[in-house]
């Protein structure tokens, strides 16, 4: 697509950045969901077990989610520039629709079992951000990409705020009497079904692809990760990238439980407390990205966002609930920063054709790294829930020293003559 005007680019990429949205409202909501579930005694969801066993399970419900999210990115990311943006898009919306029904109905069965089955459903139909990414990457011209990525985050950070609010909202029982912690689910499971009617309707295909045939690889996830650390031009920013993550997904999968542990948070005040968390990625994304990619190159954008999340965090383990209720929306803002900054340089490394793939390097290293946090971090943190923000403000930190070596003169190239498939 060639139109390179802002109102024609948000015609063509509205129903896509609508699709990050419901991903990021999604994301947002399940989090809060989980902790109450899995740590409120009242909701009656968990039989009586030691509160280490509960920790672990939690652990291990969003390793298990990640870890199919490893497996179904790469593959979805990879048939994305083979049978289109469009269609893969489609199976992840319909993927989305049908875990949130399971979930709804494990609440009222009170079932670990469905439950766990419809985080697999959702972890391996979970390639949508990578996908729309790609799609919206094929809109853009370079000089307006980093624009264009911001865009994308704050779709996602609009999700994110909705989301925790959602949560919130439709599980507290206290506003409406059949409210409890099915409703958010069943309220994803429509909002999905919507979508898929909208991008039936609306969106038009953004890629034909060059492939007449093509397979779906079992092992694609597997060799997607590898080719990461394999290719010359993606190395280097994927060992950063995998830091980078390993840093905050210690924070975001266990700030619920940080809170619950050690201020009595309930499980509204936690969706209240990340609904906060998104309106730093919002102002991250949709306003600072844009003015800094204008003042600094990417590589110093990223390093020193990075290097001011670590000093964040570190700040918010030491002192009182409120200066965390005040740090959190800066934390979250720097940190969307430097995810913005690093994807674009990933994207700057490979051609137009090769966008779907190093799309879904980003999100298989993100969904390996979150799933392997999971269980290490989720272990560490039966004993201390105050474990998960070290780690986060030790690994945040690394991320910004290994940055400053790796990352230098920012010589990233706009576009790539060598082909990654």
């Amino acid at each position: 697509m060639q139109n390179k005007s802002q109102a024609g680019f948000f015609i063509m990429a509205a129903p896509l950045l609508l699709v990050l949205f419901i991903d990021g409202m999604g994301l947002g909501l399940v989090m809060p969901i989980l902790n109450g579930l899995i740590f409120n005694p009242d909701s009656g969801f968990m039989p009586d077990m030691s509160p280490r066993l509960h920790n672990v399970i939690y652990g291990l419900i969003i390793s298990i989610f990640m870890l199919c999210w490893f497996f179904g990115a790469a593959m979805l990311g990879d048939l994305s520039d083979k049978i289109g943006r469009k269609k893969s898009l489609l199976i992840c919306l319909i993927g989305a629709f049908l875990s949130y029904i399971l979930s709804a109905i494990s609440v009222g069965l009170h079932s670990l079992t469905l439950l766990v089955i419809g985080r697999i459903i959702a972890g391996l139909t979970s390639g949508s951000q990578p996908i729309a990414q790609a799609a919206i990457i094929d809109l853009s011209d370079p000089q307006h990409k980093a624009r264009n990525i911001g865009y994308i985050l704050l779709s996602l950070s609009l999700g994110f705020i909705v989301g925790p609010l959602c949560g919130g909202i439709l599980s507290d029982n206290n506003l409406v009497s059949w409210f409890n912690f099915a409703t958010p689910f069943y309220f994803a499971s429509t909002v999905s079904f919507i979508n898929i009617i909208f991008l039936l309707i609306l969106f038009k295909e953004t890629f034909v692809s060059k492939h007449t045939t093509f397979a779906v690889n079992p092992y694609q996830a597997i060799n997607v990760f590898i080719s990461a650390f394999k290719n010359e031009n993606v190395r280097n920013l994927s060992i950063i990238f995998f830091i980078f993550i390993f840093g905050w997904s210690s924070f975001y999968s266990f700030i619920g439980l940080y809170l619950l542990k050690i201020y009595n948070l309930s499980s509204t005040g936690v969706s209240l407390y990340m609904a906060v968390m998104g309106v730093g990625f919002g102002i991250g994304t949709g306003y600072l990205v844009n003015y800094l990619a204008r003042l600094f190159t990417l590589g110093d954008i990223f390093k020193y966002t990075a290097f001011i999340g670590a000093i964040i965090v570190g700040v918010m383990i030491a002192c009182s609930q409120l200066v965390n209720w005040l740090l959190v929306a800066p934390l979250a803002c720097a940190v969307s920063i430097a995810y913005a900054a690093i994807l674009t340089i990933f994207s700057n490394q490979v051609d137009a054709d090769s966008q779907g793939w190093v799309m879904g390097i980003t999100g298989s290293i993100m969904a390996f790294v979150w799933a392997l946090n999971a269980i290490i971090v989720g272990v560490a943190a039966a004993w201390d829930a105050t474990i998960p923000l070290i780690i986060a403000a030790v690994t945040l930190l690394l991320t910004a020293i290994v940055s400053l070596f790796s990352l230098k003169n920012g010589n990233y190239k706009v576009h790539s003559d060598i082909k990654v498939h």
